[in-house]
């Protein structure tokens, strides 16, 4: 397609971007206008098929032209003009170092995995281990680049392969197909906000043995998938590549199958930008009438405005409107019309695309919807995608509601499997939960307080759905008082089995336990109030809860300046007990902050006693750590560990060893990485952290004779660190550089 393209910019995109990557803060936007109570009803968001290209166009001209009738229309700047045309992309393989021969897999070694929210359900991530405990596979982001590890003496790491994997984007997590060792690595622009469509040129796509059939879009916004065989891990070889036209916003894996969600933002006709009469009725006389509230003239142009957006559409090429995804196999093809799913009512124009692929790159296929969800929550059966109201209708006045596509991946590819609708938002993927045939939510609704003090009330809500017809089967309304906590906001949530626990806070934590055991019939059992909150809830067993989030403020009001590990048993719902917790040592002018607080694959725990006795629940955690502190030397950069030890009715929570990945040829920033969570003071008084960003943590566990010794893996951007973990007095024992 020539020249410049706008798009229809997704409308929950910016208030949801926080919680589109690995970010679960829970956090909701303030809505800009009171509901009043106006919903929307149920049918008018069920989906079906376009008919033909000729409907899908007449439902994008209607949905364009209400994007000026509501007020919300572009400005008239250039988001990027004609987008220069990327490099062609070599995808032979980088540079392979030549390694030994893996020695045989040990038979009672085993390695932590993906800490991920169900079972079965594998997450992309940017650090990936074979299950025989042998080799490491490690994404570095900035640097753009794959590394192979062997870690089978892991007082002897070493690098198997490096290999380069663009320079354009940015990998953003991959997953490791252990049965069949494929291994695909999911690439995507090094930004977040999405502002245009990514149109696709002519341009020749290098692929194995110097093919070019394929041709990649000329801006970065598309994602690419590239799919390797790693049965030679020296040698990884390229299998196959996949691009999609379009913003990533997560996957899933289950068993061989990926699944994609992306977002594409539909072109704007370029006709209507060369039309002058279009320009002063669209963005002068209309918003100039908008703004005067004067409803007869606002009634007159309306259809002349219509007018000219049908004569452009109707001008326009089916394909110059749609997404384009192919394989290097298959070349770049349009997503077909009759592909696209939407709604019946009027709706900001995002599309969304659900592709479905082997890991080696072969079998795609893909649905199409018209929506604008940007929060995936998968269980092994389905996906469901929820779109919240603010991305939904031209209304102002539409009260915070929020729908909740379910698509069906028992047979490999998505299929429309039903539309459930709660009120409220909600914030993270954890607020779903899929049990039995019914799936759980929790959501928040603000709504216009009784005076100037409380303008905005949030009024939680756990809502249960019967996954056969996604109606709702039972709810819990307003689990929190209102009258005594009318500003509480969801910071954890976690279902187990069939209980669950939601976390709110303002200036303190109350967890508040649910039996959902009858779903129709859904109960909040307990409450528990105490000092600062929990951000993530991890399970351990059936009766106990091993959380981190932020401590208490002065004089236990708010949060402080430390992240917090505490231990609920929640073996009587009726009441939990906070059993045990630990926070780190501090200065008095010390911050602490933790990737883990909001990033779950940054959580690392490993039930080292489970070999030994099923029944203890003990184990180690890991988590990186950033300590600011006055003095360079008491800050960190690096992890700390934990012993864990559940037995029982008795729990505890034990530093034993802080890793420091401290770089010092660099002299990194000056704050803390989460603003959000910054003391009052705000950061100027703190000394810089030496900012060697710490990722992730592999905890390993080898037994023999009933003797198990444990070590832990720390990776930073620039080193992989070795600790022997069994010792009482633990000792790092290796350091692997993995900068060339």
């Amino acid at each position: 397609m020539e020249g410049l393209r706008k798009v229809i910019v997704a409308g929950a995109f910016a208030v949801l971007a926080s919680a589109c990557g690995g970010g679960d803060s829970g956090q909701l936007p303030t809505p800009s206008a009171a509901p009043d109570n106006t919903d929307t009803p149920k049918t008018q968001l069920q989906q079906q098929a376009f008919a033909s290209c000729a409907a899908f166009k007449d439902y994008y001209a209607q949905a364009l032209a209400e994007e000026y009738f509501s007020g919300y229309s572009y400005n008239r700047n250039c988001f990027g003009c004609e987008p220069a045309t990327l490099e062609a992309v070599d995808f032979a393989q980088g540079d392979a170092v030549a390694a030994p021969a893996a020695p045989e897999a040990a038979p009672q070694r085993e390695v932590s995995d993906t800490n991920t929210q169900e079972a079965g359900v594998d997450e992309a991530d940017i650090i990936e281990t074979s299950p025989d405990g042998q080799t490491l596979y490690v994404l570095r982001r900035e640097a753009r680049e794959l590394l192979v590890i062997d870690i089978s003496d892991v007082n002897n790491l070493n690098i198997l392969a490096r290999l380069a994997l663009s320079e354009t984007r940015q990998p953003s997590g991959m997953f490791l197909d252990a049965e069949n060792q494929r291994l695909a690595i999911i690439l995507t622009p090094g930004y977040i906000y999405y502002l245009d469509a990514p149109a696709v040129s002519d341009a020749g796509f290098v692929g194995p043995a110097g093919k070019s059939s394929i041709a990649p879009p000329d801006f970065e916004d598309a994602t690419e998938v590239r799919f390797f065989d790693v049965s030679d891990r020296s040698n990884p070889r390229a299998l196959e590549s996949l691009l999609l036209d379009g913003q990533f916003v997560d996957a899933r894996r289950i068993g061989a199958r990926i699944h994609l969600v992306t977002q594409f933002g539909l072109p704007y006709p370029a006709s209507l930008y060369d039309n002058e009469n279009f320009h002063t009725l669209a963005y002068e006389e209309y918003p100039r009438a908008y703004a005067d509230q004067d409803q007869a003239r606002m009634d007159a142009l309306k259809p002349q405005i219509r007018a000219l957006i049908e004569q452009a559409v109707a001008a326009l090429p089916a394909e110059d409107l749609l997404p384009r995804l192919g394989t290097e196999a298959s070349g770049m093809q349009p997503l077909a019309c009759t592909q696209i799913q939407h709604p019946s009512v009027s709706t900001r124009m995002g599309l969304l695309m659900i592709s479905s692929i082997d890991s080696d790159g072969s079998a795609l296929s893909t649905l199409g919807s018209i929506n604008n969800a940007w929060q995936l929550y998968a269980s092994a059966q389905a996906l469901y995608l929820s779109q919240h109201s603010g991305g939904w209708w031209f209304d102002p006045q539409q009260t915070q509601q929020t729908a909740i596509y379910r698509y069906d991946i028992s047979n490999g590819s998505a299929e429309p499997g039903g539309l459930g609708l709660v009120d409220g938002w909600l914030g993270n993927r954890y607020q779903m939960s899929e049990f039995e045939d019914h799936l759980r939510v929790v959501t928040t609704e603000a709504r216009p307080g009784a005076d100037a003090q409380d303008r905005w009330v949030n009024h939680h809500h756990l809502s249960v759905l019967s996954t056969t017809n996604m109606t709702l089967s039972g709810q819990v309304e307003d689990f929190v008082d209102v009258s005594e906590k009318p500003r509480e906001t969801i910071r954890a949530t976690r279902f187990v089995g069939n209980k669950g626990y939601v976390v709110t806070f303002e200036q303190i934590d109350p967890l508040f336990t649910f039996d959902l055991s009858d779903p129709a019939a859904p109960l909040k059992v307990g409450e528990l109030e105490i000092p600062g909150f929990s951000s993530y809830m991890h399970p351990l067993g059936d009766d106990h809860l091993l959380t981190i989030g932020r401590n208490a403020g002065d004089n236990g009001v708010g949060s402080g300046r430390a992240f917090q590990l505490q231990i609920f048993d929640v073996s009587d719902l009726a009441q939990p007990q906070l059993v045990a917790s630990a926070e780190p040592a501090l200065g008095s002018n010390d911050y602490a902050f933790s990737l883990a607080e909001h990033d779950p694959h940054a959580f690392t725990f490993s039930q080292t006693a489970a070999l030994l006795d099923l029944n203890d629940l003990s184990g180690v955690l890991s988590i990186p750590v950033q300590i600011a502190a006055a003095e360079s030397s008491d800050a960190l950069s690096g992890f700390i560990a934990y012993r864990i030890g559940v037995q029982g009715s008795e729990a505890s929570i034990d530093e034993y060893a802080r890793i420091d990945h401290k770089d010092s040829g660099d002299n990194g920033q000056g704050c803390p990485p989460n603003a959000d969570e910054l003391p009052p003071e705000g950061c100027n008084g703190f000394a810089p952290v030496i900012y060697n960003e710490p990722l992730r943590s592999v905890i390993i566990q080898d037994t023999a004779e009933l003797l198990a010794t444990t070590t832990l893996l720390t990776l930073s951007s620039s080193y992989l660190k070795v600790l022997d973990a069994s010792a009482d007095t633990p000792r790092e024992s290796d350091t692997l550089d993995l900068r060339p």
